[in-house]
């Protein structure tokens, strides 16, 4: 079994089991690559996963920095990888980091087991306000704010980490992923990129997904906004809004670009690439060209 074979096996398998995926994170992506591919970063007190593909022409343009999860509406490792070698092949030093949201905590057995009726009662009547008719059964456990400062300790130890690369830094992260960058880029100026590439940004509650339209407006680095169509309904709910807000603004280096969700595509060739991932960075190549890089 090649690499592609067993990163995509393992994604597909800690997408259906995704509270089971969170035991050993380091040693569950180390497996989906061959000895020697992943290199660690220390984030926090917890040893993180990282894979590094240089770039493929004589001089680097930058710094382009991948999240990926293991949740479908995030980039997967296995689209990381295929972004990666496209973007190298233009001439970027590509980090992956995958990203181990923290989970809600649920009550364990013995827990549940010492509750009364009562409690149980009381827990009952408490209304949950970030889980939603629309939301799935994945994102009830996430919380934005305590996403939010999770991933802002890794992109404070990704940048630790790339202190010494010279050129330009940029960023890629697709739906909750993306919002919850922005969130984080918001709250630390020193973690702004040169620039973001957004796909599909959306967070599943109303009040933070609204957020996010001002969020991205105001930010004050270039945003190449990629929306993919019939992504879900969270995300279409704020593309139109995106973008006129950011015209509002006066934001100038913002493009929003919508991508086709459906290909016909046919290959025999084992290195066939996705065809939306070439659609994206295809655009990620004419947007950094439009800034100038």
């Amino acid at each position: 079994m090649n690499r592609k074979s067993i990163t995509f096996y393992f994604f597909v398998m800690v997408s259906m089991f995704p509270v089971i995926a969170y035991g050993d994170f380091f040693n569950d992506v180390s497996n989906a690559y061959l000895p020697g591919e992943v290199k660690s970063i220390m984030v926090g007190e917890a040893e993180a996963p990282i894979i590094e593909v240089e770039a493929k022409t004589p001089l680097s343009l930058g710094t382009a920095i991948i999240f990926t999860e293991p949740f479908p509406s995030s980039l997967t490792l296995a689209e990381g990888n295929s972004l990666a070698d496209l973007l190298a092949e233009k001439g970027w030093h590509v980090v992956i980091s995958p990203v181990n949201l923290p989970l809600a905590p649920t009550p364990s057995a013995d827990e549940a087991a010492a509750s009364t009726p009562e409690d149980d009662a009381a827990q009952n009547n408490q209304a949950d306000p970030a889980i939603h008719p629309r939301s799935n059964q994945l994102t009830q456990y996430l919380n934005f704010e305590t996403a939010t400062s999770a991933l802002t300790l890794q992109v404070n130890a990704l940048n630790n980490y790339l202190q010494n690369r010279s050129g330009y830094r940029m960023v890629i992260a697709q739906g909750m992923l993306a919002a919850t960058y922005f969130s984080a880029a918001e709250l630390q100026p020193n973690l702004h990129p040169d620039t973001f590439i957004a796909i599909s940004p959306f967070w599943p509650e109303d009040t933070t997904n609204n957020l996010l339209v001002d969020t991205m407006a105001k930010a004050e680095y270039p945003v190449l906004d990629l929306s993919l169509s019939a992504f879900n309904d969270w995300e279409a709910s704020t593309t139109l809004k995106r973008k006129i807000r950011a015209k509002n603004e006066l934001k100038i280096h913002y493009r929003q670009i919508t991508i086709p969700s459906s290909f016909l595509a046919f290959s025999i060739k084992e290195t066939q690439k996705n065809p939306q991932i070439q659609i994206i960075a295809n655009n990620t190549i004419g947007w950094t060209r439009h800034l100038g890089w």
